[in-house]
């Protein structure tokens, strides 16, 4: 995949792996749109990255979704890349039911339903480039259950399976899909998940080895420790299930209570 001189899109764009991808395709000679919730942080990305085009937007929300839709079309015909990157992630404690059915609602439609209904509405367009690109990103618990976020490691798990259906459906087009498994980063999301022996990787060094990936063409993006946890989970998953739910009460300890 060429990584200069595309005009790109990507969610969830004006803080972490997000913000972090923005300025590492900008390198790159592409133009870069980044679209958010917060105007006042989208603002802030702009002002610290003049070069960054940017739109306000809820992924989860159709109307929301829609409006830029019709606004990048319109104002970016040229667009051939999509990153599928804005994501929620709730701590939850099941046993004690300490989430209200109304955040993990919003973490799936954010999760799932965003991701998917870009892809839709954009996969037309994208089709009629010479060279286009789909970039979701997931999480190496795509491929695993986690006791201390169990809604998103499922929405995860779905999007790594549309990735792949996907990806086989559009073979013989100009689209590319690609799908990025990172390891824990280093961001908001994950502040004060801290596993004994997993070092977060930092945003900045993730987005410099999905770049790179992505032009040789990797499918499949599993940096650093994601890929050796997938590796274990296929050889031991009853060991790696045993580790990931010794951890979780650790986790939970002081997560508030979202009800």
């Amino acid at each position: 995949m060429n990584i200069s001189n595309n005009t790109i899109l990507i969610t969830g764009g004006s803080s972490g792996v997000g913000l972090a991808l923005a300025k590492e395709f900008l390198k790159h000679n592409n133009v870069v749109i980044i679209c958010g919730r917060s105007a006042q942080r989208l603002e802030q990305a702009r002002l610290l990255n003049p070069k960054l085009r940017t739109i306000e937007c809820d992924v989860s929300d159709d109307l929301s979704t829609l409006k830029m839709v019709n606004t990048i079309l319109k104002d970016y015909p040229q667009l051939n890349m999509i990153v599928n990157n804005a994501g929620l992630m709730h701590l939850h404690d099941v046993a004690k039911n300490t989430l209200a059915l109304g955040f993990q609602k919003n973490e799936i439609m954010t999760n799932i339903y965003g991701t998917i209904s870009l892809c839709d509405r954009f996969i037309p367009h994208l089709q009629k480039q010479k060279q286009a690109a789909i970039i979701n990103v997931t999480s190496g618990l795509a491929y695993m259950p986690f006791v201390a976020s169990p809604v998103y490691a499922a929405t995860k798990a779905a999007i790594h399976s549309y990735s792949l259906s996907i990806r086989s459906a559009l073979n013989n087009t100009s689209v590319s899909v690609f799908e990025v498994l990172p390891p824990m980063v280093d961001t908001e999301m994950t502040h004060g998940m801290d596993m004994p022996g997993m070092k977060k990787i930092k945003p900045e060094k993730l987005a410099e080895i999905i770049v790179s990936k992505i032009k040789n063409d990797q499918e499949e993006v599993r940096p650093g420790a994601a890929a050796v946890m997938i590796n274990m989970y296929r050889l031991f998953p009853w060991a790696i299930n045993k580790m990931m739910s010794s951890m979780a009460p650790k986790i939970l300890e002081n997560i508030p209570n979202y009800k």
